[in-house]
């Protein structure tokens, strides 16, 4: 069996390293390189890999992030010259959100040297969209494919047609089957999976972790509500850090509820909530950020 790796991995790690060197300018600790947004309470999926195959755990809510909260979020970021980038990702379908294609232009048109990056299934993908998409601005789709060739066709025409290349849209097979790890990177989602209900008992592992993660060193996570989470594995959202809507976003990155997670995970200590629980491998990227987390805090 191999073992799945993926692109995006690689694709994170060395927009960490060129960030890192570059755009720190004005801050004596470490500003996030990513923002991950979830910006819908829905999906049209129930995976068996994803905490969303449970309905009564996770239903589906026709709430989505408001346009005049985005806004406030955009214009935080650009007032401190916000140089990295921002993904609709998180635990839903961002396709679901009815004015995708505004909240693409907006950000453009505040940030418009920035990256906005989408990750969908890719069910509600269809040419036109995809066109409008990137004629407003964004940087790139990652389609994670959990259906068959047919669609993988459809992808690979939509690309030809509207002249994209393949770091603009980007399609990830997740219809490799439970003996293939489904096509991912697995982890239980801060133990939201139950890796003995999808038939995976080969990746229970003793918890917590004596193990560093950097997840909270580089990447901030909001979620349509407001709400900050330590990490965008916390599908149990135990540990809100902060809300947007009511405090800048730059506050609540340096604020002491997310900062003594930091310590202890430097130290390799996951016992708390949520890492108590969480397998993730959160070494595979951002350990210059945990470096410079570390340095900051020999000196404050």
């Amino acid at each position: 069996m191999a073992t799945y790796r993926d692109i995006n991995i690689s694709r994170q790690d060395q927009f960490n390293k060129e960030y890192i060197k570059k755009n720190n300018k004005g801050f004596s600790f470490p500003i996030f390189s990513s923002i991950e947004m979830n910006i819908h309470g829905s999906c049209n999926r129930r995976c068996a890999f994803c905490p969303r195959v449970d309905e009564a755990l996770y239903p589906n809510l026709d709430e989505e992030l408001e346009i005049s909260f985005f806004e406030k979020i955009l214009s935080e970021l650009k007032l401190n010259n916000y140089q990295g980038r921002m993904g609709f990702s998180g635990f839903s379908e961002p396709f679901l959100h009815k004015n995708l294609v505004k909240l693409v232009k907006l950000f453009k048109k505040k940030l418009p040297n920035n990256r906005l990056e989408i990750v969908t299934n890719g069910d509600y993908l269809e040419e036109k969209i995809a066109k409008e998409l990137f004629e407003s601005g964004l940087y790139n789709i990652r389609v994670s494919l959990y259906t068959n060739k047919k669609n993988q066709v459809k992808f690979d025409n939509i690309r030809s047609r509207l002249n994209l290349s393949e770091e603009q849209l980007i399609v990830r097979s997740r219809n490799l089957g439970s003996k293939n790890d489904f096509g991912l990177v697995m982890n239980n989602r801060a133990g939201s999976v139950d890796y003995t209900r999808i038939g995976k008992k080969d990746k229970i592992v003793s918890l917590p972790l004596k193990q560093p993660c950097n997840y909270p060193m580089f990447k901030l996570f909001i979620d349509y509500n407001g709400d900050c989470l330590l990490c965008s594995n916390d599908w149990k959202k135990k540990k809100i850090i902060g809300n947007a809507k009511e405090k800048n976003i730059y506050e609540i990155w340096k604020g002491e509820q997310i900062n003594s997670v930091r310590k202890k995970l430097i130290n390799r200590d996951r016992n708390y909530e949520p890492c108590k629980q969480c397998d993730v491998n959160g070494t595979l990227n951002g350990n210059e950020f945990r470096d410079k987390w570390a340095d900051y805090f020999k000196k404050h």
